[in-house]
């Protein structure tokens, strides 16, 4: 089960949203069928939040998915929390097993899939279950999201570590810029990065302060990345 890719963060926050609509956008432009599956999504308050402000909603409208909400995205908790925290504040008692069953029989093999997880890899999703725990399940190529503010080399090198020591291969990173704030570190991350790490970069993505509205706008986003890359990552798993 290999036809997709799992979004993993460096932290929550750092637009792993964005980046799986952007990349939803481009695929439906260039005809390819896929599938988008958003596990577990927190701070989900209502049924109209859900359609109109979620992060499944959004990625949804980019790649013009016919799914319905609820298939694209299973469980969703009320808080906006960590899942495992927002579950047991709601009394839900959501097992690894259930929810990876669950994921997996939403994976067909015959049609790529995005799979986006929540915060950065050692998220707690259930008991003794991890984001990281959710990827080897599924045995997904992992694209890694990350901030290119002070700190961000760290943060993105102790997750492509960490990914590795576990055995998986990260197809590459996109570097998202979450603030409009641009000084030395932010114009130096990738070099900073790519000194200590040969992981692939897939993509630089300009400050946003509000995910785009109209279709040009991912349009433009889609040109930041690099998807020769991300498919010759993806046939080397």
């Amino acid at each position: 089960m290999n036809n997709g890719f799992f979004i993993t963060g460096t932290d929550t926050g750092v637009g792993k949203t964005v980046v799986a609509a952007t990349l939803a956008y481009a695929l439906h432009q260039r005809h390819i069928s896929f599938s988008y599956i958003k596990p577990v999504e927190s701070g989900i308050s209502s049924r109209r939040h859900l359609e109109n402000d979620s992060d499944a909603a959004l990625v949804k409208r980019a790649g013009f998915l016919p799914e319905a909400l609820e298939e694209i995205v299973p469980f969703t908790f009320r808080e906006p929390l960590a899942p495992l925290l927002a579950a047991r504040r709601e009394g839900v008692n959501l097992s690894g097993k259930e929810l990876g069953e669950t994921i997996r029989a939403r994976i067909k093999p015959s049609r790529l899939t995005l799979v986006e997880g929540a915060g950065g890899l050692l998220a707690p999703l259930c008991p003794n279950y991890l984001i990281l725990d959710l990827i080897k399940e599924l045995k997904l190529p992992v694209i890694v999201v990350c901030r290119t503010s002070l700190g961000a080399v760290n943060h993105t090198l102790l997750t492509l570590e960490r990914l590795r020591r576990e055995g998986i291969h990260p197809a590459g990173i996109i570097a998202n810029h979450t603030t409009a704030v641009t000084g030395v570190a932010e114009e130096t991350f990738i070099a900073q990065l790519t000194e200590f790490d040969p992981v692939t970069v897939l993509g630089e993505l300009p400050f946003l302060e509000n995910p785009p509205s109209e279709f040009k706008a991912w349009e433009k986003l889609a040109t930041h990345i690099n998807f020769d890359n991300l498919f010759v990552n993806q046939a080397a798993q």
